[in-house]
């Protein structure tokens, strides 16, 4: 039975190489998305400039910095692949991206914003369990676990802070109401693991801030060293 699997696997691959989704360049593997070229040169910088956030947003005082890898592009490449990590159960796009947004993270930030030798956490924005468990994933784990592999980062454990609200879904509103729907949506379990260290809060896209800033106000009541916001894209 393996022989006949590995076969099988073999011929799905003559006859239908996976590809990049930038470019079409043939892949020798199904564990790949985007190839280097693309990943590199395809997606516009959202913050250019380095500068402590992206696009002139407005950080709240409790955030150190927020950063993005790529520009979202409506209708195209990057709104395609979070829809495969987000909608379509492909976990492997979330790892891969992690990967690429642990690059930037490293470049950009380790030894100025995030410093070199002391704790850093990684803290995926948290998923109600039923949202969780409708998608099968949080995808905000996925790629926080892609920027561990490559970055001597720890990810924050799934009960040391939750969401406690089923919030309903906010594309369709503007701050103010995404605010309000987020009052109150994460609870922090475990301070002690977050007082002293520089927190990281990891996500998928970045529109108006309002999750992440939601997020940031509770964990800064557990008094960490710095919290900052890292997510793939900028919209």
């Amino acid at each position: 039975m393996p022989f006949l699997k590995q076969l099988f696997k073999g011929l799905e691959q003559v006859a239908f190489p996976p590809v990049c989704l930038g470019c079409s360049a043939v892949f020798d593997s199904r564990d790949r998305f985007l190839c280097e070229s693309c990943a590199s040169e395809r997606f516009d910088d959202p913050n250019p400039a380095n500068q402590p956030a992206c696009e002139a947003m407005i950080l709240p005082e409790d955030v150190n910095f927020q950063d993005a890898l790529w520009k979202y592009d409506k209708e195209g490449v990057l709104q395609q692949l979070i829809h495969m990590l987000k909608y379509e159960g492909m976990a492997e796009v979330g790892q891969e991206l992690g990967t690429y947004g642990a690059r930037r993270v490293h470049q950009r930030h380790i030894g100025g914003r995030i410093p070199e030798s002391e704790p850093v956490l990684l803290l995926p924005v948290p998923l109600h369990k039923k949202r969780e468990k409708k998608r099968g994933y949080n995808q905000a784990e996925l790629i926080a676990g892609g920027m561990a592999s490559v970055l001597d980062m720890e990810v924050a454990e799934k009960e040391v802070v939750t969401r406690t609200r089923h919030t309903v879904t906010q594309t369709r509103h503007n701050f103010e109401q995404r605010m309000k729907n987020l009052k109150n949506a994460f609870k922090v379990n475990s301070p002690e693991v977050l007082k002293g260290k520089h927190i990281l809060i990891v996500d998928d896209v970045f529109t108006t801030g309002s999750t992440c800033f939601t997020l940031s106000a509770e964990i800064k009541k557990a008094g960490p060293a710095s919290i900052g916001i890292f997510t793939i894209g900028m919209a």
